[in-house]
């Protein structure tokens, strides 16, 4: 069978090449660039990676590979910190934002640990609303969450020409949540959004992630003070800083310390 198999890719194979057009040849080299895959998945090589002492370390096995690339920040919560009076909680959740964010996601999605692909949870959802909202409401009244919805399933994807692909930081981890979590982070998400904006907690010229903010706003007020310092005279000199990873090395307790 494994032969079988071996010989009917190496048909599928030439038989590609021998009809490839012009425009193929392209895919074709860029196919032969590409790292040995393990059947369709795709090969990490050693990595390198440079200890605290400054020496380097290579690492070779599945379990010590898996640990670099999930790269688990250290916790920097002040202890014993005096906080503001909190805002008050949110509306509860409504079957209407259950519909709206389950209509929002992508329909044939890479299924996560759960098994639920969102198709079968977006023709479903009249059916399992009611239990979505109760299980949901709890969830925010107690301050607890179901353990299962913890888990996730993270793929790793070799970033495009990179030079160096022994280097963890070539790679990208993309993870997969659980369906139903999904849903209620949106909403919990969209709650603070809408929180965050009533009051007024964000200063004029943050844009990012703020709905009704476009690219374009932080284009305008940029090309505004520019030329208002052009008008009086003054040179302008901007730094832009790349935040390396910022979102996925936020760490949890820190992010909502900071809030």
């Amino acid at each position: 069978m494994d032969k079988a198999i071996i010989e009917a890719k190496q048909k599928h194979w030439t038989d590609y090449l021998e009809e490839a057009s012009a425009k193929d040849l392209w895919t074709v080299n860029r196919y032969l660039k590409e790292l040995v895959g393990d059947g369709s998945k795709s090969y990490i090589p050693m990595l390198r990676v440079n200890e605290e002492d400054g020496t380097a370390s290579e690492i070779t096995t599945n379990e010590e590979k898996a640990e670099v690339l999930h790269k688990p920040a250290q916790l920097t919560v002040p202890a014993n910190y005096i906080y503001l009076v909190p805002l008050p909680l949110p509306d509860d959740i409504t079957k209407d934002q259950i519909q709206r964010h389950v209509k929002a996601l992508s329909p044939y999605k890479a299924s996560s640990p759960d098994g639920i692909p969102n198709i079968v949870l977006q023709k479903m959802v009249d059916i399992i609303e009611d239990y979505l909202n109760y299980i949901y409401r709890a969830i925010i009244r107690l301050g607890l969450y179901v353990d299962t919805w913890k888990e996730f399933t993270t793929i790793v994807l070799r970033k495009r020409d990179k030079p160096n692909y022994e280097n963890p930081k070539a790679y990208r981890p993309t993870a997969l949540l659980c369906t139903l979590a999904k849903i209620l982070t949106a909403i919990v998400a969209e709650d603070i959004s809408n929180l965050v904006e009533k009051e007024n907690l964000l200063p004029e010229n943050h844009f990012g992630g703020r709905p009704g903010w476009m690219t374009t706003d932080a284009i305008h007020t940029l090309v505004d003070k520019i030329k208002n310092a052009w008008r009086r005279g003054k040179v302008v000199s901007i730094l832009f800083l790349n935040v390396e990873g910022a979102f996925p090395n936020a760490v949890t307790d820190r992010l909502i310390h900071n809030l």
